[in-house]
């Protein structure tokens, strides 16, 4: 036994000292203001020195995990060699897990989330030497609100965010002084009746007022100086999903940023590609979206 004990205790310094040697699915934690804070990463086989690394924030109410396995980010990380980081969202007082927005019910909660994201970014960089360049954010729903919002108070640490099926939060947006540009890429779904394509600015769905989609989007536009727009629609390749896609990127913007629409006509609140409109999916776009911005 004391010999096994040792031999352990051995694997884990060596695997310590080389990150490559490390892969897989890793659940641990950090402590962020005296508050043990929950993720799940993921480092695919051959993970090279200085890769991406991509945060996938869950929606209200659920968690990293099954974030992780609908979203199938994992596979597209295997693919292109970056790695993936689910965090996990704190639970309000109604045990409801949840990502501090601007939500009406939970700015009681005193949580500073973008602190720990923030701090989370740089422990992961230092101890699994992952680029401190290439810094992304993606999510679904109360995640995608997250993202929007790390996207105007972190951008300095987040290249480029992708919100699928978030919103603007009124409070959030009228809290912002000055933004700096950041490449966002926003996919929502007309149909939506979780995030109103035609926003909430009554506040009548006890989330708290919210942007309209296209109001949210034409902000991005402007405080990024695009200047370039293109407008598609993308094959519709599946007719039994009730639902097509129209890209809309607007390109040339200060930095060389971008600001992407992808509108998922008659689409509901769901991730494509994993549920609802099967023509796009929306982990494999994210990353396409993301690797324009890589630095080398």
């Amino acid at each position: 036994m004391k010999h096994g004990y040792i031999l352990i205790v051995l694997i884990l310094l060596f695997s310590s000292c080389d990150h490559q040697r490390v892969q897989g699915v890793i659940q641990s934690e950090l402590q962020v203001d005296g508050i043990s804070r929950e993720y799940l990463l993921y480092l695919p086989d051959n993970l090279p020195l200085n890769a991406p690394l991509v945060f996938v924030f869950h929606g209200f109410t659920d968690n990293a995990e099954s974030m992780m396995n609908w979203s199938r980010m994992n596979e597209v990380a295997d693919k292109n060699k970056f790695a993936v980081c689910y965090p996990q969202g704190l639970k309000d007082e109604q045990g409801r897990t949840f990502w501090e927005v601007g939500y009406s019910f939970t700015q009681n909660q005193h949580v500073d989330d973008v602190k720990f994201v923030t701090d989370l970014t740089t422990y992961l960089q230092d101890k699994y030497e992952l680029s401190s360049e290439n810094t992304f954010a993606t999510g679904m729903s109360n995640g995608a609100e997250m993202c929007i919002v790390l996207g105007c108070k972190a951008p300095e640490v987040f290249k480029a965010v992708a919100p699928v099926c978030g919103c603007f939060m009124k409070s959030t947006f009228d809290s912002i002084r000055v933004i700096k540009p950041v490449s966002i890429f926003m996919i929502n779904g007309t149909g939506d009746n979780t995030t109103s394509w035609e926003g909430d600015m009554d506040g009548a769905q006890d989330w708290g007022a919210y942007l309209p989609v296209r109001t949210t989007f034409d902000f991005f536009v402007e405080k990024n100086g695009c200047t370039q727009v293109a407008i598609d629609t993308i094959a519709d390749v599946n007719k039994n999903d009730g639902s097509f896609v129209v890209s809309e990127k607007h390109t040339k913007g200060i930095n060389g940023n971008q600001v992407w629409l992808y509108t998922v006509v008659n689409g509901d609140h769901e991730w494509p590609g994993s549920s609802g409109n099967m023509d796009i999916d929306a982990s494999t776009e994210v990353w396409s979206f993301f690797y324009l911005f890589l630095s080398d």
